[in-house]
C-alpha cells in the first residue's frame, strides 16, 4: 500500500548461496601436463565425437583418468554444450570441482544431498539460465541439467552408491547411459577397478574401452598378519607393524598418513582369532552372521540359522570373536600414540554435518592434517603428494558380508586406497592389516597394488558369479514382503514364494531363493522377509505383483 501511494520505493535484492562458499580452503590442483600419453589423449579426443557412445576408461590409480576426462569437459563446455560429472559420494564432490576448476574457467554447480535446501534451489535456479553449465554432484544430480548435453563422466562407476536404496530405486549408471541416448552424447566411465557388471556390457553391447598406462613407481605394499600379533600378545588396531612405519615418518617435513577402517557392515561375523576361520554355511560356504545380540547365527544366502559355536570348528581355539572396532577407538589410540601430530577423522558421523566432509577433506589436502582416521568415505579420489603411508587397519569386515560382490568391492576398496600413495617424489608405503591374509580377494588386491594384473582373479570372480547366476548372467529380483509382525512377514513371504514358483514353473533357467530375514529384520516397526528371484528377464513377473506390503529391487547392488 506504501509503494502504491508513491510513499515508499520497493527494492528487492538477492543473495546466492553457493554450497563451495562452506569450505574452509581449497588445495591447489596442477593446471599443466607436459605430455598426455597416448591413452589420456584417446579419453580426450572424446570430447569431439557426437553420438551416445559409451567408453569404459580403466588404469591404475594416478594413472590420469580423471585428469583427462577433465580435459574432455573443457574442451566440450568450449563448443556451448554443458557437461555432467557424477561422483558417487557427497565427499568427493569437491575433489572433483577443484579438478574442473583447473581445467576450465567456466561457472561450475554443485548439486547433492549435503547440500541445504537453499542452497539446492539457488542451484537449480541458475541452472534454468540457458547457458552451458558444468554440473558435478552425486546421483541425483542427474536431472539438474535442462539445455544441451555434451559429455557425461561418471567417475568410479563401480561403487554401489550410485544404486538408490529407495523408491524409485535408480542407478546412476543406467540414467546416464539413457541421457547420452536422449542428447546424442558421450558417456566415459572411470574407474580403476571396474565392475564385472560394466566389463561383460563393454563386450556385449561393444563399448569402447580405453586402459591407461600404470604409473612409473608402484607403493610398496606390506601385510600383517593379525593373527601373529595376538599369539604375542599383542592387542592394539593399529600393529606393530604399521606403529613402527607411522613413527618413521618425518612429520617435520609435511609428511602424511591415512588410516582406513573399512566398516561397511551392520552386524559382525565371528572369526577365530587363531586361525582366522568364519562359521560359515554348511549349504551355500559363505559367512553366517551374528544377529539379536549374539544370540543367533544366519546364512542370509539359504536361510540357514544356527547357535554360535563355541570353538572353532577349523583348529579347535576357543578364542572365537566377532570383529570390533571403528573410526573413533582408532582415532582415541592414535591421538595416545602420537600427541604432538594433529589427527581428523572422516565417517559418517563426521560428516554429518552440511560442508563437514568438505572441510575435513581440505584441511588434510592443505597440510593441517597430518593423520587422518576414517571409513572408506577417505579411501578415494585424494591426490595428495605428500601422503607417505596408507594404513587399512581391518580389511576383512568388508569381505565377510554375506553378498556375492564383497570380494570384488574388497578388492576395489583396497586398490582405491592403496592408490592415493605415489602422487608425490616417492612411491610410499601401504600396510595391509587382515586376519585372513591368504584369501583369494586380499592376495588379488595387493598383487593388483604391486602393479600387477587384475585379469586371472577377475576371470576367477566371473566363474562364480556365473556359478551363483549373478549378475550380468541373470537378472536379480529383491522381493521384500513386510508386516507388523514376524510371523505376519514370513507368512506373506511364503505366500510371495508359492506365487513366483508357480509363474516360473517349468522354466529351468529360474532360481528362487527365500523367504529369509531381510539384513534388518524390523525397520520403522515392520518385520522384513525376502525372496530372491533370479532369471534372465524378471519384468513379467515382478509386473504382476501388486501387493502394498512388497517392494521390489530390480538388479540389486546387494542382497542384504
Amino acid at each position: 500500500r506504501l509503494a502504491g501511494l508513491g510513499l515508499a520505493t520497493i527494492d528487492v535484492r538477492r543473495r546466492e548461496r553457493v554450497h563451495g562458499e562452506r569450505r574452509c580452503g581449497r588445495a591447489d590442483v596442477a593446471t599443466a601436463i607436459i605430455d598426455w600419453s597416448p591413452e589420456q589423449r584417446q579419453v580426450i579426443d572424446i570430447a569431439a565425437q557426437r553420438g551416445a557412445e559409451v567408453t569404459l576408461v580403466d588404469g591404475a590409480p594416478g594413472s590420469g583418468k580423471s585428469r583427462a576426462a577433465a580435459e574432455a569437459a573443457a574442451r566440450v563446455i568450449a563448443t556451448g554444450r554443458s557437461v555432467l560429472w557424477l561422483v558417487p559420494e557427497t565427499s568427493h564432490v569437491s575433489l572433483a570441482f577443484d579438478l574442473l576448476q583447473a581445467a576450465s574457467t567456466a561457472p561450475i554447480e554443485i548439486v547433492h544431498s549435503g547440500m541445504s535446501q537453499g542452497e539446492r534451489l539457488d542451484a537449480y535456479d541458475r541452472l534454468a539460465e540457458p547457458t552451458p553449465h558444468i554440473v558435478v554432484g552425486t546421483r541425483i544430480a542427474v536431472g539438474a541439467i535442462n539445455d544441451e548435453i555434451g559429455l557425461i563422466v561418471m567417475d568410479e562407476e563401480h561403487e554401489s552408491s550410485y544404486k538408490s536404496d529407495r523408491t524409485p530405486r535408480l542407478h546412476a549408471r543406467e540414467v546416464a547411459c539413457m541421457l547420452a541416448r536422449l542428447h546424442a552424447a558421450p558417456l566415459i566411465l572411470l574407474s580403476a577397478t571396474p565392475s564385472i557388471e560394466s566389463l561383460a556390457r563393454a563386450t556385449r553391447e561393444r563399448w569402447g574401452r580405453i586402459t591407461l598406462s600404470p604409473r612409473a613407481a608402484a607403493p610398496k605394499v606390506e601385510v600383517v598378519d593379525l593373527r601373529r600379533e595376538l599369539e604375542d600378545g599383542w592387542r592394539g588396531m593399529v600393529s606393530r607393524g604399521m606403529l613402527a612405519h607411522l613413527r618413521a615418518l618425518d612429520w617435520s617435513s609435511g609428511a602424511q598418513a591415512l588410516l582406513i577402517i573399512n566398516r561397511r557392515g551392520l552386524a559382525s561375523a565371528l572369526l577365530c582369532r587363531d586361525c582366522g576361520a568364519a562359521q560359515s554355511c554348511p549349504s551355500c560356504g559363505r559367512p553366517l552372521i551374528l544377529h539379536s545380540a549374539g544370540s543367533l547365527l544366519r546364512c542370509h544366502g539359504c536361510g540357514l540359522v544356527a547357535e554360535p559355536l563355541t570353538r572353532c570348528p577349523n583348529c579347535n581355539s576357543a578364542r572365537i570373536r566377532p570383529l570390533g572396532g571403528g573410526t573413533e577407538k582408532l582415532e582415541a589410540e592414535i591421538r595416545s600414540l602420537f600427541p604432538e601430530q594433529s589427527v581428523d577423522r572422516l565417517d559418517a558421523d563426521a560428516a554429518a554435518p552440511i560442508g563437514a566432509a568438505d572441510r575435513i577433506l581440505d584441511r588434510f589436502r592443505s597440510g593441517a592434517t597430518q593423520i587422518l582416521v576414517g571409513t572408506a568415505l577417505a579411501a578415494k579420489s585424494l591426490n595428495l603428494p605428500n601422503l607417505k603411508l596408507v594404513g587399512i587397519v581391518s580389511a576383512d569386515t568388508g569381505l565377510l558380508l554375506p553378498d556375492e560382490r564383497a570380494a570384488e568391492r574388497t578388492v576395489a576398496f583396497i586398490v582405491q586406497a592403496v592408490g592415493r600413495l605415489g602422487r608425490g617424489s616417492g612411491a610410499g608405503h601401504a600396510v595391509i592389516q587382515s586376519y585372513r591374509p591368504e584369501d583369494p580377494a586380499i592376495l588379488a588386491a595387493v598383487q593388483i597394488a604391486r602393479g600387477g594384473s587384475v585379469a586371472a582373479w577377475r576371470e576367477i570372480e566371473v566363474l562364480r558369479r556365473q556359478q551363483a547366476g549373478g549378475a550380468p548372467f541373470l537378472r536379480t529380483a529383491k522381493l521384500t514382503a513386510t508386516a507388523t509382525t514376524a510371523t505376519a512377514a514370513r507368512r506373506a513371504a511364503e505366500a510371495l514364494h508359492a506365487s513366483v514358483s508357480e509363474r516360473t514353473a517349468g522354466d529351468a533357467t529360474v532360481r528362487l531363493y527365500g523367504p529369509v530375514p531381510a539384513w534388518i529384520p524390523r525397520r520403522a516397526g515392520r518385520w522384513r522377509e525376502q525372496v530372491i528371484l533370479r532369471c534372465v528377464n524378471p519384468l513379467p513377473i515382478v509386473n504382476s505383483l501388486n501387493s502394498r506390503d512388497v517392494s521390489i529391487d530390480l538388479d540389486p547392488e546387494t542382497l542384504l
